[in-house]
């Protein structure tokens, strides 16, 4: 992803506040065709990719299979193992529903 200006700004939090309070008053549909104008198609393949090997990890796939099925390093595997274990209780019931959940096609 595009790094982000080390430059605050005025209200930064807000702003992101108000990024996640937006995107949750649309429809499924329109939150995916806003991610779809917001992001370019390597960001979200990126998002997607980072979602999916969160799920594996979770489901305890091993990092051989995982590097294999999406392409990416082990370093970047390890980073995200990282992260989950590190990650809060929430965030760990999050990824099981959504690793669980059986014929979904999306995230939206």
């Amino acid at each position: 992803m595009p790094k982000v200006s080390q430059k605050q700004i005025k209200g930064e939090e807000r702003l992101v506040q108000n990024f996640w309070e937006d995107i949750n008053v649309v429809s499924p549909a329109e939150r995916m065709s806003y991610f779809e104008h917001l992001l370019t198609p390597t960001e979200i393949m990126m998002l997607a990719k980072r979602a999916a090997i969160f799920k594996d990890l979770i489901n305890k796939r091993s990092y051989t299979e995982i590097s294999g099925e999406y392409g990416v390093g082990v370093n970047t595997i390890s980073r995200l193992s990282n992260t989950l274990h590190q990650a809060l209780p929430d965030f760990i019931v999050i990824l099981t529903k959504l690793s669980t959940k059986e014929g979904k096609k999306g995230w939206f």
